[in-house]
């Protein structure tokens, strides 16, 4: 009988402790291994035109900012789905593929004109106003949206929307 109560009493105690520690750790937040940047509020940029013409894409980008570069990496991507630094890891996978009928652009310039966070995640969207010289899906003239999420310490366009117009 007394054996009976011991285990009784140890299973309490251990259950009390991971109580006790659960009840402590829910208000610590997880550590971060690596900080993450977080737009939160809607930024209204009417930043200046950026162009690029297949003959005259340079490899690297233009800016140190990682949003543009990564939009810049798309765009250079859907001129030229063979160029360095294009994968689907950082673009979206139609970008890269393959498309006997449509043609791709030569030469495309777009415009930031807001950066808006994505309610209840880590997410952007990235409105432009774009222009090229082909149809291409409709995915590079007019207000272009590019959907971005952050992999790593790299902003990643994960899809590309266009305002009908």
């Amino acid at each position: 009988m007394v054996k009976k109560i011991v285990i009784v009493c140890c299973f309490l105690g251990v259950f009390g402790a991971a109580l006790w520690v659960i009840f402590q750790m829910k208000g610590i937040d997880k550590p971060v291994l690596e900080k993450k940047v977080i737009v939160e509020e809607v930024q209204n940029i009417g930043d200046s035109v950026h162009s690029y013409s297949v003959a005259e894409m340079t490899v690297g980008c233009q800016s140190e900012d990682k949003i543009f570069c990564a939009i810049e990496q798309t765009v250079k991507c859907t001129m030229n789905p063979d160029f360095a630094g294009c994968h689907k890891d950082f673009v979206p996978g139609f970008v890269i593929g393959k498309t006997n009928d449509t043609p791709r652009p030569t030469q495309i310039s777009f415009e930031i004109m807001k950066i808006k966070p994505i309610p209840g995640t880590n997410d952007v969207s990235v409105y432009t106003k774009s222009d090229c010289d082909a149809v291409w899906f409709g995915l590079c003239k007019g207000t272009v949206i590019y959907s971005l999420s952050q992999k790593g310490s790299r902003w990643a366009v994960t899809n590309i929307y266009a305002l009908e117009q």
